[in-house]
C-alpha cells in the first residue's frame, strides 16, 4: 500500500535551500581550484627560470648542486649580450614613442570626427595587429630592404625594428585609446570650445589630462610587446642591432648555460614591474574616482 502521509511544508522549502547553498560552495570550490591551477601554471616556469639563474653549473640542469651569482656576473661582463639588452631598450623606447603618440591621436580622430571610410580605416589600422609576426618581418624587409635614410641603409638598424614593432604595437594602443577617449565628458570639451578655447590648447589641457591613465598604461604595453618580440627582430636584425630575445634564440642553439636564464629573468622583471605599475596607477585612479 502506498504511502500517504503529508510531507511537512517546512522541509519541502528547506530542502531547495540546502541545495542551493551547496551547489554555491561546490562552484567557490572549483573557481577556487581553478584559479589556483591557472596561477600555478604560469609561476612554475618563472619560478624555475629563476632557480635555474642562480646555479653554479656550467649548464642548465636540475637538481641545482651549488648556487652563486656567476652568471649573472658574466652576463653584465659580456660586451655582446650587454648591447643585445641595450638594443632591446632602445628598440622598445622608441617603438612606445611611435606607437604612443600615432595610437593617442588617431584613436582621439575616431572617436571625435566622422569621416568617409571609417569602418575601412579602422580595418587597415587593426590588421597588423591579428597578422602574424613572421609575416610582417618578412614583410617589412622586403619594402626596405634596399631603402636608406640620410645616405645609410636602414635594413638591420635599430630604426627600421623600432617601425616594425611599432606597427604592430600601434594598433594596441589604438584599441585601448579609443576605449578610453569614450570615457571623457564631451560637456567638458565643448565647455571649452565656448569659452574661446582653441582645438590644439582643448585637446592638450582638457583631454589629455582626463586619459593620461590609459596612455600610460597603453605606452607600457607596447614597450613590453617590444622589448619580448623575437619574430620580426629575427628578421630585421644584423648581428650588431640584435636584441636580447634573438641573442637568446642564437645561444640556446649552440650552448644551454644558466647565462639565457639570467636573461630570461630580466626580461621577466622588465615585465612584472610594467604591470605593476599599470596596476598601482589604475588603483590609485580609481581611488579618486
Amino acid at each position: 500500500m502506498a504511502d500517504t502521509s503529508i510531507v511537512p511544508t517546512r522541509d519541502i522549502h528547506v530542502a531547495p535551500i540546502a541545495r542551493a547553498r551547496m551547489d554555491a560552495v561546490v562552484l567557490r570550490i572549483l573557481t577556487l581550484t581553478f584559479t589556483l591551477f591557472i596561477i600555478a601554471y604560469i609561476a612554475i616556469p618563472v619560478v624555475v627560470t629563476l632557480v635555474m639563474s642562480f646555479n653554479d653549473a656550467a649548464v642548465i640542469r636540475f637538481p641545482i648542486k651549488a648556487w652563486s651569482l656567476r652568471w649573472y656576473a658574466d652576463f653584465f661582463n659580456s660586451p655582446q649580450w650587454v648591447d643585445a639588452l641595450k638594443s632591446s631598450v632602445i628598440i622598445a623606447l622608441g617603438t612606445t614613442l611611435i606607437s604612443t603618440v600615432s595610437g593617442v591621436l588617431a584613436a582621439w580622430a575616431f572617436e571625435r570626427f566622422t569621416f568617409a571610410f571609417k569602418p575601412l580605416v579602422y580595418l587597415l589600422i587593426m590588421l597588423p595587429l591579428f597578422m602574424p609576426g613572421v609575416v610582417l618581418g618578412l614583410g617589412v624587409a622586403m619594402a626596405f630592404g634596399d631603402v636608406s635614410m640620410f645616405g645609410v641603409d636602414i635594413y638591420g638598424s635599430r630604426m627600421l625594428v623600432i617601425l616594425a614593432h611599432s606597427l604592430w604595437a600601434m594598433p594596441l594602443v589604438f584599441m585601448l585609446m579609443e576605449a578610453t577617449f569614450r570615457t571623457v565628458d564631451h560637456r567638458i570639451v565643448e565647455a571649452s570650445y565656448d569659452l574661446g578655447g582653441r582645438p590644439f590648447q582643448t585637446f592638450f589641457e582638457i583631454v589629455l589630462p582626463s586619459v593620461s591613465t590609459g596612455i600610460i598604461s597603453s605606452a607600457l604595453f607596447a614597450f613590453v610587446i617590444s622589448l619580448n618580440e623575437f619574430v620580426m627582430a629575427l628578421f630585421l636584425t644584423t648581428r650588431d642591432t640584435q636584441t636580447l630575445p634573438v641573442l637568446m634564440w642564437l645561444s640556446l642553439r649552440s650552448a644551454g648555460t644558466p647565462r639565457l636564464a639570467v636573461a630570461s629573468v630580466i626580461l621577466a622583471a622588465a615585465l612584472f614591474v610594467s604591470l605593476s605599475l599599470i596596476i598601482v596607477w589604475y588603483t590609485r585612479q580609481l581611488r579618486k574616482t
